[in-house]
């Protein structure tokens, strides 16, 4: 069984005493870090373009923080408030936790975060048929999530607050060959295959970070070999580290067998 040594992390660099790095040092790595997915938000004159005005739904649906933040920034600069009686729908608890920044008590109380991915939404959403949803984000849209929503009869928006644009691996880590790429979204999956349309797996470990990345991932031909969030393994660092001792748990029983 091959042994990793040489790790890709879609993410953008860490501060230097990320725990990232002791784990490097720990299992005797090099892990490489880089960002595929540039974010910018819309200016308002591009959100206006879209035709679309938040406050004809009464609940909204978040999948990332970056998704939040530019909502918000531009529910500001139109100075138009979010009704009080709002609900919200939240792929994961960080990216509640994340909206409980801009929200008040009685809209955190009205907000539900037990989801994984999207499609784990539409149970909620059937029990509240008659709600006026719409979904706040940029990039591809959901397309899998809109169909299901439309084959039970939801009313179902979607609304763009950035846009997404791909940037190559440095010259540096373009030769590189590595024994693991980390994908922590689906825009970073997506990003790769724009980029890297040529790419062969071969047996290159591909470790996923969220459900829908996952799927995506292997709607897109990759091996997924491990993933997260699940029971007992909430982050990408804990997926990484649980990934390192099962490897190096089945290469010893491999050798004392």
């Amino acid at each position: 069984m091959k042994r990793v040594r040489h790790i890709l992390i879609l993410l953008p660099p860490p501060p230097s005493d990320s725990p990232y790095y002791e784990l490097a040092r720990s299992w005797k790595l090099e892990i490489h870090f880089a960002n595929l997915v540039e974010i910018q938000g819309l200016t308002l004159p591009e959100f206006r373009e879209q035709g679309t005005s938040p406050l004809d739904y009464n609940t909204y649906i978040f999948t990332g923080k970056q998704a939040i933040d530019h909502f918000f920034r531009l529910m500001q600069e139109m100075r138009l408030d979010i009704p009080a009686d709002s609900r919200f729908l939240c792929v994961g608890e960080a990216v509640a936790q994340h909206l409980f920044q801009y929200i008040t008590g009685a809209m955190r109380r009205r907000t539900y975060a037990q989801a994984q991915t999207l499609n784990d939404l539409i149970p909620y959403m059937r029990k509240h048929p008659s709600a006026k949803y719409l979904y706040v984000g940029g990039g591809v849209a959901p397309l899998q999530f809109f169909e299901e929503a439309a084959r039970y009869g939801l009313s179902l928006g979607i609304i763009r607050v950035y846009h997404v644009s791909y940037v190559p691996l440095p010259e540096s880590l373009r030769k590189k060959r590595f024994d693991l790429i980390a994908f922590p979204s689906v825009s970073s999956v997506m990003a790769w295959k724009k980029l890297y349309p040529a790419y062969e797996q071969k047996d290159t470990a591909i470790l996923a970070f969220g459900l829908d990345t996952k799927r995506i991932a292997e709607n897109e031909g990759f091996q997924v070999s491990d993933y997260a969030p699940r029971e007992g393994v909430g982050s990408l660092l804990g997926l990484l580290s649980e990934y390192l001792r099962s490897q190096s748990a089945r290469r010893g029983s491999i050798s004392s067998g």
